[in-house]
């Protein structure tokens, strides 16, 4: 009976959809279709309510779907920021103090270092001044060899005259190695000489390196890593707080719009249930068939076999039936009744 259409539903006919009823023309029928009448003109107010208010929650319904398609965008979008926070905002704010605590000790390390080397290269130059006065006593000493002053040293310590000549002579056993020993001191003085030369280049070109990668350079480039992630991450952050701020408007929306379309549909099954209760009574007024109503109330003396008027009641039958509905009702109802089903109605 409810239209679902949502075009107005058509006027109540005069006779209601009776017009088949027999018993029309009677007095109590007429008086019965009166009110029925009224009650079928409600019926079908009511009808049009059902079709308005099954619009409004079809309406609803759809505010409700755009809403929260709405809430679970904004949802994925918060969760996004928020997640790439957390993650990567959190992790690269603490890799920067990392940095730089980093730099600082590396700075820290590098200026001992250059300390250390500084000292060095001091050190070898002054070692260096030391071997050119060892250069120059085995020049000296080397000189001495073939000078003619000093011909009998040489040969009272190698046997030998500067000329390589030997007249027999040994000298002592002890000095059998001194003429190789004192060619090797020559010779190693030279080596040592140029080896202290490579020394100091070496400790010069390594100062030198150390200072041309000085990391000094890298605190600026730690504080500028810094302050760009810093940037970073508070516009995560800010984002991050701007989607929640919108996601909880949109769930206090999407909770409003739930109660709406929970009123709605509340409203719409109210008006319905009115609805079947108006149509259930324009039908059973249409004919009404009252079976509990006793129309025979005579009876038969069965001693004298004559007909005789008890005046019984007409509604005696009427009256039990509304008492066990009245049982129904209590046994649904209250808990008294429930634990006693066989309570006469009072």
């Amino acid at each position: 009976m409810i239209q679902n259409s949502k075009n107005c539903p058509p006027p109540p006919p005069s006779d209601c959809g009776c017009e088949d009823c027999n018993d029309k023309d009677n007095a109590t029928q007429k008086s019965i279709n009166t009110e029925r009448q009224a009650i079928c003109t409600i019926l079908y107010d009511t009808e049009g309510h059902v079709v308005q208010q099954q619009t409004k929650f079809d309406g609803e319904n759809e505010v409700f779907n755009e809403k929260k398609c709405m809430f679970l965008h904004t949802e994925e979008n918060y969760r996004r920021y928020r997640n790439l926070e957390i993650s990567v905002g959190t992790e690269l704010l603490q890799t920067n103090d990392s940095i730089k605590t980093n730099v600082a000790a590396l700075n820290k390390l590098n200026t001992d270092l250059n300390k250390v080397l500084t000292d060095i290269t001091k050190q070898i130059k002054e070692a260096k001044s030391k071997f050119a006065d060892l250069k120059y006593a085995a020049c000296k000493l080397d000189d001495s060899i073939t000078d003619k002053c000093n011909a009998a040293q040489w040969k009272a310590l190698t046997g030998k005259t500067t000329e390589n000549c030997t007249d027999g002579t040994k000298p002592p056993s002890a000095c059998d190695n001194t003429e190789s020993e004192i060619d090797n001191l020559i010779c190693y003085t030279k080596g040592l000489g140029k080896d202290i030369d490579y020394i100091f280049q070496s400790s010069a070109d390594v100062t030198g390196i150390q200072m041309f990668s000085n990391i000094d350079t890298l605190d600026p480039l730690q504080k500028t890593l810094s302050d760009k992630s810093n940037a970073f991450e508070k516009l995560i952050s800010d984002t991050m707080k701007t989607r929640k701020s919108e996601l909880d408007k949109l769930q206090s929306d999407l909770v409003d719009s739930v109660k709406s379309i929970t009123q709605s549909a509340m409203n719409r099954n109210s008006i319905r249930s009115d609805f079947e209760g108006y149509y259930d009574t324009t039908t059973f007024l249409c004919c009404p068939k009252c079976d509990c109503v006793n129309n025979n109330p005579n009876s038969t003396d069965s001693a004298n076999n004559t007909a005789k008027d008890d005046c019984n009641p007409r509604l005696q039958g009427c009256g039990s039936k509304i008492c066990d509905i009245c049982k129904e009702v209590q046994v649904t109802f209250c808990c008294d009744a429930s634990d006693n089903p066989d309570k006469k109605c009072d």
